[in-house]
């Protein structure tokens, strides 16, 4: 329980980790595919180009700011509205934790733009609009592996406990419980007086500590058959 509860404040800020991971990979991804305009002299692609580069960047429009003036618009004929727009330009550890609550809440279908630096300079702003769907899916499948991987570790770590419990403390203290249970059956036998273990922790102190009252039990008792 105390690993899950433990998992549980990693998990959150680890899938806000995630989702912008996942978001800036593709920020990159069509950055890349405006380097095809680039090539071109008009800034023109034939339609099949242009709708290869768009699926390999998997965004139906990408627009790359340069120069404070100049744009470079690689997009679809007939783009979808935008539902919601993300900003990555300035967002903290908080921002992207409120950012990953929204998309998993959001619904299947649901259009993004995301806003970003684009990489190695490459330009002052880049824009890119897609479906929010295939990141709501990996957001899902990377919450089951963290859950598997979370139960896995919470399984170990309980038989570890468990067995370094019955080891160090179980064991011992029953060992001392049996002991006084048949010292007090017949105190006077010898062989039934604890023999205290070398551990300097508490259950070695309480061991040393029974054997020493048991000593001065038996010594009284001797005392009463002598008189």
């Amino acid at each position: 329980l105390f690993v899950m509860l433990a998992e549980v404040l990693i998990y959150v800020p680890s899938l806000a980790n995630f989702r912008d991971t996942w978001i800036r990979q593709r920020l990159v991804q069509a950055q890349i595919a405006t380097l095809a305009l680039e090539a071109t002299p008009d800034n023109m692609l034939s339609s099949q180009l242009r709708d290869e580069l768009l699926e390999n960047a998997e965004a139906y429009a990408v627009v790359l700011y340069r120069d404070a003036a100049r744009r470079l618009i690689l997009r679809d004929d007939m783009p979808p509205a935008i539902d919601a727009s993300y900003d990555l330009r300035d967002r903290n550890s908080m921002d992207l934790i409120v950012d990953m609550i929204d998309s998993l809440m959001a619904d299947d279908g649901r259009i993004i733009r995301v806003i970003g630096r684009p990489r190695f300079e490459g330009g002052d702003v880049i824009e890119i609009v897609l479906d929010e769907t295939p990141l709501r899916q990996a957001m899902f499948a990377y919450s089951a592996n963290i859950l598997t991987l979370s139960l896995f570790i919470s399984f170990l770590t309980a038989m570890l406990v468990f067995f370094s419990l019955n080891r160090f403390l179980v064991r011992p203290m029953r060992r001392i419980t049996e002991n006084m249970i048949a010292f007090r059956e017949r105190p006077e036998d010898v062989s039934r007086v604890i023999s205290p273990s070398a551990r300097a922790d508490e259950m070695g102190l309480a061991e040393r500590e029974l054997a020493d009252l048991q000593q001065q039990v038996r010594a009284t008792l001797n005392l009463s058959l002598i008189h």
